[in-house]
Formats: C-alpha cells, structure tokens, sequence
C-alpha cells in the first residue's frame, strides 16, 4: 500500500530527525564547570588526653578546633551522563586551636593553615522546580603550613619555645546539594560537605633543666560545608 509506506517512511524521518536534534543539544551541552563562594566550616573536634612523658604532663587535657570560613573553588568535568569528577578546595583557612579539658584556662594554643583538597565522584539528577540536585563521594587529602604553638601553652608547660609537626591524612568525603540555573552558562550551587579528617600532634617544648619534651594528641576534625558558590559552565 503506497499511502502506508510513504506514512511510515516520514514517520521514521521525523523519528531520526528528533533523535539527532536531542543528540546534537546533549553533545552541545557544556562539559566543564568553575565554581567560585564562601564555605562556612563547622569541626566536631574528637582528640584524646595530651600524653606526655611520665610526670610532666597533667591528665585530662584535649583541644577543640573553632569553626572559621574561606573561599571555595571548585572544577567539574563532565564524564558520562549524568556523571561528573569534581575537584574541591579552596583558599586555606587557618584553623585555631583552643585548650580543652584541665587546661581550658590557657586558651588559644595552637594555630595552622588546614588543605584539604578532595576528588569527588559526583551524580546529578533531573530537574525539579528548576534546580539539579546531586550526589556525590570521594577522598580527601590533608595537609598543614603554617604551623605554631603559642606562648599560652609553651608558658603553661615552663617552656621557651614550642614546635609541632601534623599528621598528614587521607580521608573521606561526602557531598550533596542542588543547582540552580541562571542561564545556559551562569549557575547557582548550594552544597554541603561532610569530611572525614584525623591527625595526630607532635609538640615539641624546650624546657629549661628539662630539655626537650615531646607530647602527643590524636585528633579528629570531621568538619561540615556548607557552601554558596556562583559558577560557570563551558
């Protein structure tokens, strides 16, 4: 039947032609994003006692690590669908660090510029009311400069001078949140990020009639955040 088969034959063109035109948009669709915001970081700092050599150091005291902000930045790269890699960090933020526990009336005792950069696996699902939530988990690594204890906790232990070394970590990392649309280009991201993050202390006091006394504490960080960032996809 002639009328049928020329029916057919535009039904399949007007098929491949929506096809090609939904492959062409998805192929045009921006691979790459940068992000640039604030994060606000909230640490839930867990440390053990201060251990020390026997008789120089009083039990029962810990640190806790107060909560700051910095300037984030993030890169993402398209990989497959709804797949993605993102690169996390930012502009350092130094963290102070306070005495805790017996000893909570020395104070500030410690400060360092905290990185930790992570790589994320990232998932973005479809669109609802005009935002893109998503997904996503990986690692990060941990590493500090600027490192320095105070004459607050050099005093408290009759020392001249102090000196730490930190731990550098590997850790986990968890992320979620949603995107919001500005344009084709132009977008706004509100994220939170849950790091999992532990080191341990070396303090070094040189101690007058002592010499130098070594202590140590474990700590565990595992801060939370939260971020606003505008970004641009190309």
């Amino acid at each position: 039947m002639p009328g049928a088969n020329k029916n057919n034959i535009t039904t399949a063109f007007l098929f491949i032609a929506f096809f090609c035109s939904e492959a062409h948009a998805e192929f045009r669709e921006p691979m790459n994003a940068v992000k640039l915001g604030f994060a606000d970081i909230h640490f839930h700092t867990s440390t053990s006692d201060l251990e020390g050599p026997p008789g120089t150091t009083p039990s029962g005291i810990t640190a806790n690590i107060n909560n700051t902000q910095t300037l984030a930045v993030i890169y993402e790269r398209k990989i497959s669908g709804p797949w993605s890699i993102v690169l996390q960090g930012g502009a350092p933020p130094t963290l102070k660090v306070d005495a805790a526990g017996t000893a909570k009336a020395l104070g500030k005792i410690a400060a360092a510029k905290a990185w930790f950069p992570a790589v994320i696996l990232k998932y973005s699902f479809q669109d609802v009311f005009g935002l893109r939530p998503y997904i996503g988990a990986g690692v990060n690594y941990t590493f500090y400069t600027d490192k320095h204890m105070t004459d607050a906790y050099t005093n408290g232990f009759g020392g001249k001078s102090s000196s730490v070394k930190l731990d550098n970590t590997w850790g986990g990392v968890m992320k979620f949140g949603a995107e919001l649309a500005l344009d084709d280009d132009w977008v706004i991201d509100v994220g939170y990020s849950h790091y999992w993050i532990k080191t341990t202390a070396a303090i070094t006091t040189d101690t007058p009639g002592v010499g130098r006394i070594e202590r140590t504490i474990q700590a565990e960080a595992n801060p939370d955040a939260f971020g606003l960032l505008i970004g641009y996809k190309f």
